[in-house]
């Protein structure tokens, strides 16, 4: 698929965002000893990524200003879904930053606004995720590895932004996340490169035994808009190349900069997300769709 930069946008910034109000929302309800400065930056910082990441989505529709006509479709559509979730989530963001911030002494409301805190989050990221893992026609996407990719991704990325607006009281349990996200997303590419290319295009025409098919002519004359989104060609050294940044980037440095406590939070920060844009670009770029075995693919 072609990686588009706003769709990058989206699920790299919101992950971290939703990241970093679960981990805050954990904290309180550990009872950590969190001065109400760092409870409004965190929750200010993960209404920012959020938005900046819905944003973001709305960009890459055909027709943005129809996006409020998405929620109505929720018995169907995980894009709807997503689209409800977000908005809702919102709602324990802003009531826990603006009672810290304006003082309103709702001190017993906290809890419960904290554990909605944690579970809108998780169902949010679970409903992005099935946007793509709903789709059988993409199989590097139509696995659980995308499932559980999107949540450990949020949390490791969102752990690394905690640590910078909140302090390294955990920041061996953020390292821990990296190391296993780490894992995650390696088993996800040995998943993905073990099932390349077990959809051919003698199966896709219903020909597996009459030999080797190929086109015979276009079937039209200009590219429609599943080529133009789906016929990325993605060459092997960039694919290389982009995998040893997302995880050097994305995790393996953030880690280790951690675990020796490298005082400037915000640049271990950046380069986590950094590395998890490079991660996303991987995601999309590596996302072959079936239908070019009708095209240009012998196999997908």
């Amino acid at each position: 698929m072609h990686p588009a930069l706003s769709v990058i946008i989206f699920t790299t910034f919101s992950g971290m965002g939703y990241g970093l109000f679960i981990w805050l929302c954990g904290s309180l309800l550990m009872g950590d000893k969190i001065d109400d400065q760092s409870i409004i930056m965190a929750t200010t910082l993960s209404t920012i990524l959020v938005s900046i990441g819905l944003i973001a989505s709305t960009l890459h529709l055909g027709h943005p200003e129809r996006a409020w006509r998405a929620f109505s479709q929720w018995r169907t559509s995980w894009l709807s879904r997503e689209g409800i979730m977000a908005i809702l989530t919102f709602g324990p963001m802003v009531f826990i930053g603006g009672v810290t911030y304006l003082e309103l002494g709702f001190e017993n409301l906290i809890a419960p606004m904290a554990v909605l805190g944690i579970l809108g989050p998780i169902v949010t990221i679970f409903t992005t995720s099935m946007i793509y893992a709903s789709l059988k026609a993409i199989p590097a996407w139509h696995n659980v590895w995308v499932k559980i990719g999107y949540q450990v991704y949020a949390l490791s990325s969102g752990g690394v932004a905690y640590i910078m607006v909140a302090g390294w009281l955990h920041y061996m349990m953020v390292t821990a996340i990296l190391v296993a996200a780490l894992v995650v997303k390696i088993i996800t590419w040995i998943y993905i490169d073990k099932h390349r290319g077990q959809y051919k295009r003698e199966d896709a025409l219903g020909l597996p035994d009459f030999g080797k098919a190929k086109p015979f002519e276009p079937a039209h004359s200009q590219k429609n808009y599943l080529q133009r989104e789906m016929g990325y060609n993605l060459s092997p050294k960039k694919r290389a190349l982009m995998r040893w940044l997302a995880l050097g980037c994305g995790f393996v440095i953030p880690a280790i900069l951690l675990y020796i406590g490298f005082p400037v939070a915000l640049f271990i920060a950046l380069i986590c997300l950094g590395g998890m844009m490079a991660e996303r670009w991987l995601f999309f770029a590596e996302a072959e769709h079936v239908v070019r075995l009708y095209y240009d693919k012998d196999t997908v």
